[in-house]
């Protein structure tokens, strides 16, 4: 069976337990790579959940998740469901501060942590978090800290005692995993905030089936479980990377966890996905890296490389255009993608077929770039409220510089200033204790998204911005800028690009670069320098960007250029507040951070 398919994740997950117990679900790396069945990943569940069950866990119970993407995640996150209760997923960077609120807001009854660090983050609150009654840490080195409180323990520990407290009531993990209603919550994820207060968006046993419904039937033939292997490093916490979680209970792959960011490229290799769940932040960065190891080759390779990059576009924009490529062009290519492309394909574990991308636009020439070389991202859009995507581009249906089209069940329709509205089973019940937010987020129906966007003469959905992002200048022009930023980011010195000039009278853009391949540039250009900040305020390296702005603002309306730009010494981070979890820009903070540099760039 390549897909199984029931009324609630929970039943879903029991079947495919029953179906195919003995496949390798997981795999994880303790020194050596670690297997495990969904048989044995039932039977950890079942402890797991029987010591929640004996904490006092009941259903609609909060129990928090406080850690990096994990095994030990997906098996709290089942054995919280097991318990009847609720998730509350939380990201592993947030602040002792944003985690005592959500624990609040939320009224967290247990915590799963991963270590010291997040544990540390609740101690610091401990006083403040009323409705906590016990927290769980899945590292026991933690307890270094906390071996003498009562109100810590290790998951070892909690999984001892659902050990003996199984025999009281056997059945009942089970019995509560089928007798889990559509309407049951899932989870209450938090958006990540990239303005204002983070809201809970209460999420569904229907809302998830139903993505996972779509998707079986756009691309369920095309999944072959057997085949089929993931590498997880997207934030759990994130709806993308939630819903990854769980739809490996339908489709039935291997699920493999990322050691860390920093390890991601060598894991690639040893565990050769065939898909990815990504946001297109990595592939910017891969992009950029791929440019730089390029520049570095020799010059014949060089040549060579360029010469298929010329093939791959001959080949394939027939293709994008709905047409065929010439039988010349279909040589050439093959002989480029088995000689030129395969390294690099090989740096992705080289079984890569598809990448699912969404959270943010993905410029157009990065989408068709690594197309050329044999990845093909097929880009998708939706949002927390919405349980992730409902549309998507697909193998043989996909328009780069688009999300795809709507996905079956969904209806959307544009209002009067762009605005995407949707209407579907897939969003979700309501922000958890803000019915007036609440409210305001529907009209007649539909969710309001907040994003503008097209759909052309095909049915492809384009989004231009955020509506709240939306710039429009002292003399009224309303600018769109992701379209200008989008263009910016296929410079591969460029890693943020971030336009500003709401209520001025011209545009002006924060700029950082790229360390490594601006440090080769300067490397390959002889520019002396002591440290990055001496390095981004040489006068090559200005002229360096200027070219790039000028090159960005040929292909705008004048209206739109960019007049003036600042470098900035560093690049933005999760950990300096600059970007959101998952890796977008915090507009607003941006702004209020870099003031004193903005106002210069408009006071001459």
């Amino acid at each position: 069976m390549p897909y199984i398919l029931r009324p609630t994740i929970t039943q879903t997950f029991l079947e495919r337990v029953k179906v195919t117990p003995d496949a390798i679900g997981f795999q994880f790396k303790a020194g050596a790579w670690k297997e495990v069945s969904f048989r044995d990943f039932h039977g950890e569940c079942r402890w797991l959940s029987f010591g929640l069950m004996n904490l006092g866990v009941r259903f609609g119970d909060r129990v928090a998740i406080l850690s990096q993407t994990r095994y030990e995640w997906a098996l709290a996150d089942m054995a919280i469901l097991g318990a009847r209760a609720v998730t509350v997923p939380i990201y592993a960077s947030s602040t002792a501060d944003d985690v005592a609120f959500l624990l609040n807001h939320a009224e967290v009854k247990i915590a799963i942590v991963e270590d010291r660090t997040q544990l540390e983050k609740i101690l610091a609150r401990r006083t403040d978090l009323p409705a906590l009654e016990k927290i769980v840490v899945l590292d026991p080195l933690a307890m270094l800290i906390a071996h003498d409180r009562k109100d810590v323990l290790t998951v070892q520990a909690l999984t001892e005692i659902g050990r003996r407290a199984e025999a009281n009531d056997p059945t009942r993990f089970d019995q509560n995993l089928r007798e889990a209603s559509p309407d049951d919550l899932v989870t209450i994820c938090y958006t990540s905030g990239t303005t204002g207060v983070p809201k809970g968006v209460m999420i569904s046993h229907d809302n998830v089936m139903s993505v996972l419904e779509d998707v079986v039937d756009r691309i369920g033939k095309l999944i072959s479980p057997e085949k089929e292997s993931l590498l997880a490093f997207l934030p759990f916490s994130h709806i993308i990377g939630k819903v990854e979680s769980l739809a490996a209970y339908t489709f039935g792959w291997r699920e493999c966890y990322a050691e860390n960011l920093d390890k991601i490229a060598d894991n690639m290799v040893e565990v050769r996905p065939t898909v990815l769940f990504a946001v297109p932040r990595i592939f910017e960065k891969a992009y950029t890296r791929i440019l730089t190891a390029v520049e570095e080759m020799p010059e014949p390779k060089q040549r060579a490389f360029a010469w298929g990059l010329r093939v791959g576009r001959k080949y394939w924009q027939p293709l994008w255009n709905g047409k065929s490529p010439s039988l010349k062009a279909r040589a050439e290519y093959t002989f480029a993608r088995r000689t030129i492309f395969a390294p690099i394909r090989a740096r992705f574990g080289g079984r890569l077929d598809y990448a699912v991308c969404g959270g943010a636009p993905l410029p157009k020439e990065i989408g068709e770039f690594f197309q050329i070389i044999g990845i093909q991202v097929l880009e998708g859009y939706g949002l927390t409220e919405t349980t992730a995507p409902v549309t998507l581009n697909l193998p043989g249906a996909s328009k780069f510089g688009s999300v795809g089209r709507p996905l079956p069940e969904v209806s959307i329709k544009l209002a009067a200033d762009g605005e995407i509205q949707v209407r579907s089973r897939k969003v979700f019940k309501g922000y958890y204790k803000m019915p007036e937010e609440t409210q305001a987020a529907f009209d007649q129906g539909y969710f309001l998204t907040g994003d503008i966007g097209h759909i052309d003469s095909e049915g492809f959905l384009h989004i231009t911005d955020r509506k709240k992002d939306i710039i429009i200048t002292s003399g009224g022009k309303n600018i769109a800028p992701q379209k200008i930023e989008n263009l910016a980011k296929v410079h591969k010195y460029i890693s943020q690009f971030v336009v500003h000039g709401d209520g001025r009278h011209y545009l002006t853009a924060l700029i950082t670069l790229d360390q490594a391949a601006t440090t080769q540039y300067a490397h390959d250009s002889q520019i002396l320098f002591s440290d990055f900040a001496g390095l981004v305020s040489s006068p090559k390296l200005q002229a360096l960007v200027q070219r790039i702005v000028d090159d960005v603002n040929s292909k705008l309306a004048s209206y739109e250029t960019i007049k003036k730009f600042i470098i900035l010494p560093g690049d933005f981070t999760i950990e300096s507040g600059e970007l959101t979890p998952s890796l977008k820009v915090k507009r607003a903070f941006i702004e209020k951070r870099y003031r004193a540099e903005l106002d210069v760039l408009y006071s001459t």
